[in-house]
């Protein structure tokens, strides 16, 4: 009785794991065909639905149309990605982290934005990182307006606390996720965009190997590597933009002089807050061997001439229509605005992210050395 139990568990188990197997291998298969988005959406027939998403430096889009409240949209993703659902009857749109995966969408077209997504596993995951982090930035709102802390000071207690919350909810999220795609997202949102690379880095060393194979992850290394190449002492490197007048304007060519590089853009308003100062400056300084250089990221070259004539800047102006996604951003490691750089005679930087009272400091002593 004994061997015959013993033979009838073993037997058991090599079943089961031959069911896991299988169901592993339908699943790859499942997923290696694409993705579909079923949805019930209340709308006119006719209406249509997109979905859009951005990869390798491409954008995608695809479309398909409403027929008796319904929706189909099918297609196939070279990996996990951000995706944008919109519609054609609003400018509402619902933004999706989706693989290849069925998927099921419940709403209207007059609430898209509060459809209901379900089947989308990284999606859901992303969702519980989100509503943490939006219940830490509410309690953030509540503390700025219960202490009258200005939003836009980044030294103040209320900012730091909040901060430092969001730091380690971020490092939770990604070493409970360390293989999802969702945790290198988390990463970006919360430290490339406030331009951190030491957190960025400790966060992406949580990342396992094939996580980091991911495109999300490329752009976080890609973000650190530069951060490297860009600091103080580092040899700035070379660019060439148009100025107001089409005339070209080479860094390579201003050695001898100390620069500013100021990297802004029309729709920044702590950018924009900044101008004052910089005028003060730019005059303060004009018998000085500094040049003062604006670089508006700005895709619409009609808003850039726009905020430079309604903000009264003088000094050379420049845009680089590839904005934030470009080349130029990407090789000074701009992920957020505003940023600046000061430059020596030698191309060479000395300070970076110098602001308010700090810049100021900065260019009394700078000069104050160089009598």
């Amino acid at each position: 009785m004994k061997n015959i139990s013993l033979k009838a568990a073993r037997l058991i188990l090599a079943l089961t794991f031959l069911c896991c197997m299988l169901f592993i291998a339908l699943t790859s298969a499942f997923k290696a065909d694409g993705y579909v988005i079923e949805g019930n959406i209340i709308a006119p027939d006719g209406e249509k639905v997109w979905i859009s998403y951005e990869y390798s430096g491409k954008k995608f889009l695809d479309s398909a149309v409403v027929k008796n409240n319904k929706v189909l949209l099918k297609g196939s993703l070279p990996e996990t990605v951000l995706c944008t659902l919109s519609n054609s009857s609003n400018q509402q749109s619902k933004v999706i982290l989706l693989q290849n995966e069925h998927v099921r969408l419940i709403g209207t077209m007059a609430k898209f934005y509060y459809a209901e997504v379900s089947g989308a596993a990284e999606d859901a995951l992303f969702n519980k990182f989100n509503k943490k982090k939006f219940v830490l930035t509410g309690d953030y709102r509540k503390e700025l307006e219960a202490s009258s802390t200005d939003f836009h000071d980044r030294a103040s207690r209320v900012y730091l606390d909040f901060q430092r919350r969001l730091d380690s909810l971020t490092l939770a999220f990604v070493k409970e996720n360390p293989n999802a795609t969702a945790a290198s997202i988390a990463i970006i949102g919360s430290h490339m965009n406030s331009t951190n690379v030491l957190k960025a880095e400790a966060c992406y060393a949580q990342l396992t190997g094939l996580a980091k194979r991911g495109y999300y992850a490329k752009r976080i290394k890609a973000f650190i590597d530069a951060s490297k190449a860009i600091t103080v002492g580092k040899q700035a490197p070379n660019f060439i933009l148009t100025d107001l007048d089409g005339k070209t304007f080479e860094l390579s060519k201003y050695r001898g002089k100390y620069l500013f590089i100021d990297f802004w853009a029309s729709w920044c308003k702590p950018c924009r807050e900044e101008h004052p100062l910089l005028k003060k400056l730019n005059a303060a300084y004009k018998d000085q061997n500094i040049l003062f250089v604006s670089i508006s990221m700005e895709a619409s070259e009609k808003n850039w001439r726009q905020a430079v004539a309604d903000d009264g800047l003088s000094w050379i102006q420049l845009n680089d229509p590839g904005a934030l996604k470009g080349s130029l951003a990407k090789s000074y490691s701009v992920m957020a605005l505003p940023c600046n750089f000061i430059l020596d005679p030698n191309g060479k930087i000395i300070a970076t992210k110098a602001r308010g009272q700090e810049l100021s400091d900065f260019l009394l002593e700078l000069f104050s050395k160089s009598k």
